[in-house]
């Protein structure tokens, strides 16, 4: 009786592990890269306050959480993070948090990863939204159990290893949208774009342009607004080296809109034009764009293949569902700046 004990203790613990799912917060973010921050993992010493409002239902436990560095045109080493982790339920609403950490702080506080040092993995250029890095807590989290609604993860980084390169993934409040290239093309033509009539914003038009194709020929245009999966369960990038493009030629983006052509101009150049409707609403939107252009002398066989270009269109609003506060010089610290409409793209891991 006694062996078997641990036998049905190892089998509730398996059938906990495959019962576990996540959440993704803001959810419009899960497939669209935000805006980078020195919040979280971007400095050598920092305390980041991150409040969800009703995230989910009492009594959720959370495992851990897993957070995204943002959009780069170069690779990101691995490093290490000193880091310590607390979960409460929280009684101050996104919007009206206090600058004071303490003040948003439930009487259920939990040190659901005490300070040690955590690996973080490197991240390639080459990306796509789904790759995240993984915080695993020591002690997890059960959630709205003293009746507040709003749960607080308070995240200290006390120090980073040398060579450590981050910049935090975040949904930002502005009142433009943006725009920025991601990751690293296998041939000379390079992605762009403009906004005219307001920047990135409804009633502007985007223009997504191409610079340094071959003269006189098509290119093909992949819209979406999905850069985590190729295909259900199958995450990007995709290795296009493997259907026969020159090595390097990485797929970002979920083609599933199709593919447009579009005239390459006499001096290399293209561009295509997107009106976005002025009764576009506050929700916000990620696009995401890459090109594919003619075969040339470097890559006879075919295709070559643009960065991908993420387009926000904005404004961009989080209260009153995500808010955070946060000190960029001092993990120690007691106090720090409230945010408005902004928070750190982060995904936890619940059962």
């Amino acid at each position: 009786m006694n062996m078997f004990i641990p036998a049905l203790a190892l089998l509730a613990l398996s059938a906990a592990a495959s019962a576990q799912s996540s959440v993704f917060f803001p959810p419009e973010y899960e497939r669209a890269f935000g805006r980078g921050s020195t919040a979280l993992l971007g400095g050598n010493s920092t305390r980041t306050q991150l409040v969800y409002a009703q995230p989910f239902a009492p009594g959720t436990v959370v495992f851990g959480i897993r957070f995204r560095p943002t959009t780069a045109i170069l690779d990101r080493a691995a490093f290490t993070a000193d880091m310590a982790i607390r979960c409460s339920s929280g009684p101050l609403v996104p919007g009206a948090l206090s600058g004071t950490f303490a003040n948003n702080v439930g009487s259920d506080e939990t040190v659901v990863l005490p300070q040690q040092t955590v690996n973080i993995p490197a991240f390639p250029a080459n990306r796509g939204t789904g790759q995240l890095a993984e915080v695993l807590f020591t002690t997890p989290f059960v959630y709205g159990l003293n009746g507040n609604t709003n749960l607080v993860v308070d995240i200290q980084v006390f120090g980073r290893s040398a060579g450590a390169s981050w910049s935090t993934d975040r949904a930002f409040a502005a009142t433009n949208g943006r725009a920025a290239t991601h990751g690293i093309g296998c041939g000379a033509a390079t992605i762009g774009s403009t906004s005219t009539g307001g920047t990135y914003v409804a009633g502007s038009t985007v223009d997504i342009t191409l610079a340094g194709a071959p003269a006189n020929s098509i290119a093909l245009l992949l819209p979406t607004i999905d850069m985590k999966e190729f295909a259900p369960g199958a995450l990007l990038p995709l290795d296009l080296s493997l259907i026969g493009m020159a090595p390097g030629c990485t797929l970002l983006v979920n083609p599933v809109a199709g593919l447009f052509g579009v005239p390459i101009d006499a001096n290399g150049a293209a561009s295509f034009s997107l009106p976005i409707p002025a009764s576009f609403t506050q929700a916000g939107l990620g696009f995401q764009w890459m090109y594919l252009v003619p075969p040339t002398v470097t890559n006879p066989l075919g295709f070559e293949i643009t960065a991908s270009r993420a387009v926000w269109i904005g404004p961009e609003v989080c209260t009153p569902f995500y808010q955070y506060v946060w000190d960029l010089f001092d993990a120690n610290a007691t106090t720090g700046s409230n945010t408005t409409n902004s928070i750190p793209v982060a995904e936890l891991i619940i059962q």
